[in-house]
């Protein structure tokens, strides 16, 4: 096996392994044998080593997977690609200290069986779940992910969210890694083989009960998707607005023309201006409204008068032909850096990404709006990738998920895959449909198993449409209890970190010369002879 012949090539194949789990090359495989290369080196490297190590492994995964950040700083940034190449570096730079705190704690760990293969799966996802929650959170890179493509495993997502299938991709990658070094024991295997026939059978069953839409569903809601495909570089472009409504205006009407649709879905701010503020094109968003005859959910940037100093937020409102706006949700989660400037008094010097002058602020709670008898729950933009406001939603009453988005930030990068990717795992936590419309793309219906019901490809203007069944009351266990599985990683690994230091020290006291290369210095001889144990 020369791959694992040295250390450093090891981390580097752990990198790339990780990231050839996401698009553009969804191989799921590689999730289940990414850590192992470097696992089996931490028994002989130092506790420092190990650590740099797993930097590395950890900075080459996330600079191939956020290649794509350095597209939408030198475009939309209007940075040279040196210092939009620097931002990518720092970014994962920060994220690669998670993957580098797991190697050293396995180096730690090599030498506990139960420790190397149980406990270190818990670790990773304490991490993962740190992650997602510490300077804003960034869970986009979850492990869980690469198994999008294997329909069983997602269908578990009910039960511990991504984060469970995150588990057992890395309990897989600790049992190979012991087998190939030939310190595994029967036990283990099996209980680790349980685990996924488990996670299985469980996810097959799910997928079953799902099968016929019809039987536990209230009713059906029709809904079209209007991709207008509007380039980022004209979007704000005030001599452009009137086109963009028309576009919007025109596959409206075509989305009505072969049978009727009970909503019409545009994309996050597909109206370009500052509703109220902009007679002319507010007056032209009402006349379409009119003009459909059907109730229209639709991004727009929004206004806040606050004296000589005016609020903005980044809005979702539902739109009615006779009754003007009914309903709005505000972004509750801003994009660092594009909506918003975090720590701005130390910041001061940094551009914000975004066309539109000022500060976004965000929304004060999840707003479930009521339409046709069921409930529509808002999730604007990179929102998606936040399990717990999906969740907060649902609890709210919602049974159908509207995710809003604009990825022409992302250009023809991976980005918009991965995106797409993450959002079908909200239906599946939740059980509930998932509507999701994109400017350029990519936008989708997904049923609650994360089926696919309707798509539009990447960077065209088009429409589609399809029959979402809406469910019963029934919350899964995910929206009752949350990230109970993830707390548990937590806990389990703190415990496991106290335990295995307790147990390393215990070793140490009883023979103090096998952490010493060579021959123990004499003061621990003498120790060892005055205090036989």
């Amino acid at each position: 096996m020369g791959l694992l012949t040295s250390p450093w090539t090891a981390a580097c194949a752990t990198g790339l392994l990780l990231t050839a789990g996401f698009p553009l090359w969804h191989y799921a495989p590689a999730g289940w044998i990414a850590l192992v290369p470097l696992l089996v080196h931490v028994a002989k490297l130092s506790l420092g080593t190990a650590f740099s190590l797993g930097f590395l492994a950890g900075f080459i995964h996330h600079l191939t997977t956020l290649s794509w950040i350095t597209y939408v700083v030198t475009h939309y940034g209007n940075l040279p690609l040196t210092v939009a190449a620097a931002v990518l570096c720092l970014l994962c730079a920060y994220l690669a200290l998670y993957p580098a705190i797991f190697f050293a704690v396995a180096q730690r760990w090599q030498g506990s069986q139960g420790l190397a293969i149980w406990g270190l799966p818990c670790l990773w996802i304490a991490l993962e779940w740190g992650r997602a929650h510490l300077l804003t959170g960034f869970p986009w890179t979850n492990v869980g992910y690469t198994q999008t493509t294997v329909t069983p495993l997602v269908q578990t997502a009910d039960l511990a969210g991504v984060y469970g299938v995150g588990w057992l991709v890395v309990l897989g990658n600790t049992v190979l890694a012991r087998l190939v070094k030939g310190r595994v024991g029967l036990r283990h295997v099996c209980a680790a083989a349980l685990c996924a026939a488990l996670f299985v059978a469980y996810g097959l069953w799910r997928e079953k009960s799902f099968e016929n839409p019809h039987q536990n569903a209230a009713h059906p809601l029709h809904v079209a998707l209007i991709q207008g495909n509007i380039d980022q570089s004209v979007k704000w472009d005030p001599e452009y607005q009137e086109a963009t409504l028309n576009i919007y205006w025109n596959l409206s009407q075509a989305a009505l023309e072969e049978k009727p649709v009970d909503l019409l879905v545009w994309p996050e701010t597909a109206a370009p201006f500052f509703y109220g503020y902009e007679d002319t094109p507010t007056r032209r968003l009402h006349d379409i409204a009119a003009s459909v005859q059907v109730p229209i959910l639709l991004g727009i940037p929004w206004v806040i008068p606050d004296g000589a100093s005016p609020r903005l937020q980044n809005r979702a409102v539902l739109l009615h032909h006779d009754q003007g706006i009914v309903a709005f949700y505000a972004k509750r989660h801003l994009v660092p850096f594009g909506e918003y400037v975090p720590l701005k008094r130390v910041l001061f010097f940094v551009e914000k990404l975004v066309a539109a002058a000022g500060d976004f602020v965000p929304g004060r709670g999840p707003s479930v709006f009521p339409f046709k008898d069921t409930f529509l729950g808002l999730l604007i933009c990179y929102e998606a990738i936040f399990p717990e406001l999906a969740r907060d939603a649902v609890r709210h009453g919602a049974r159908v998920l509207v995710n809003l988005t604009n990825d022409a930030w992302f250009g023809r990068t991976a980005a918009p895959y991965q995106h797409l990717d993450i959002a079908r795992w909200r239906a599946v936590e939740n059980r509930v449909p998932l509507v999701r419309c994109a400017n350029t793309g990519i936008s989708a219906i997904f049923d609650p198993t994360g089926k696919t019901l309707t798509s539009l490809p990447l960077n065209v203007a088009a429409t589609t449409k399809a029959t979402v069944f809406v469910g019963s009351n029934t919350p899964s266990f995910y929206v009752r209890y949350g990230d109970v599985f993830a707390w548990g990683c937590t806990l389990t690994a703190l415990l496991c970190v106290v335990y295995g230091e307790q147990a390393r020290r215990r070793r140490l006291f009883k023979n103090p010369s096998c952490h010493f290369l060579g021959k123990p210095p004499s003061g621990m001889v003498w120790f060892k002879k005055k205090m036989p144990l």
